[in-house]
């Protein structure tokens, strides 16, 4: 009786501290590069929703926020779980710059070098995690890419240093893993990570070879939320099917389609005047 009164308070107590991360005040403070957008308005945006969930899309703009002197601050209420989000700084066609980070209760700091690259993240638990796990891995790997690219351009020139080449594919994969892990250790905030990873089981975005892991990340996710991911996959799935019997469809129409052998004609003289 005893252990099961303990397993009981220890039940509680888990609940508890759960809710009280799943709620709370935020605070985003930012400082943008310049005063590109003084005594203007940046969007604040959700960033839970997967193509074909219109509902979620239609839920996604949470509030403006006016920048004052190259800053803003913004104050909100969490009342759900951490979820991923993003601020959108828009000047019509001419200019926009979109960058993402998890809210979650505290204050929230973003620091934004340049208009290029996505803000550096940091002042809370999840948000720490992600500038180091997520942020700074993609822009390493991007630069590696780059580089990658300038590398294997000198193959042709006779230049090539494969001790290079391996050293940069080294630190990409490193860099894939830090992502992996900040995934599967967040699983349990289905909002958090629910994009990520649809991006990773997506048939139609890719076939990326690190798909069984990321199926088991999915596996990690509450039951309603992962049962979501799921059939959003199996759609997709289907999805593709159905675009590949249209284009056969597409295909043999087109081969039996009837066309118009133009004619012109002959207007040049056939006899000549005696």
């Amino acid at each position: 009786m005893k252990m099961k009164y303990n397993i009981l308070i220890f039940v509680i107590f888990a609940s508890i501290a759960q809710l009280s991360c799943a709620q709370g005040k935020y605070v985003i403070k930012g400082e943008l590069p310049d005063h590109l957008f003084d005594n203007e308005y940046i969007l604040l945006y959700n960033n839970v929703a997967l193509i074909e969930e219109p509902q979620r899309m239609k839920q996604t703009f949470i509030d403006s926020i006016k920048v004052i002197d190259g800053k803003f601050c913004y104050e909100g209420v969490l009342s759900q779980q951490p979820f991923l989000a993003y601020l959108s700084c828009d000047k019509g066609l001419r200019f926009r710059y979109t960058t993402s980070f998890i809210v979650e209760p505290g204050e929230i700091q973003l620091h934004f070098v340049d208009w290029v690259n996505e803000a550096n993240v940091s002042g809370t638990p999840i948000n720490d995690d992600y500038n180091v796990l997520f942020i700074e891995s993609e822009k390493v790997s991007q630069q590696i890419v780059d580089e990658r690219g300038i590398a294997f351009e000198n193959v042709a020139n006779n230049n090539y240093d494969k001790r290079r080449i391996d050293s940069l594919h080294n630190v990409y994969v490193q860099n894939k893993e830090k992502r992996f892990r900040f995934l599967e250790k967040y699983a349990r905030y289905p909002n958090v990570v629910r994009v990520q990873l649809a991006m990773l089981i997506d048939p139609v975005m890719s076939q990326d070879p690190e798909l069984e892991r990321a199926l088991h990340i999915v596996d990690l996710m509450p039951k309603a939320e992962r049962d979501i991911l799921l059939a959003w996959r199996e759609y997709r799935v289907k999805l593709i099917e159905h675009m590949a019997k249209v284009k056969a469809l597409k295909d043999s129409l087109d081969a039996e389609r009837p066309r118009f052998v133009e004619t012109i004609p002959n207007t040049s003289l056939s006899t000549v005047e005696e």
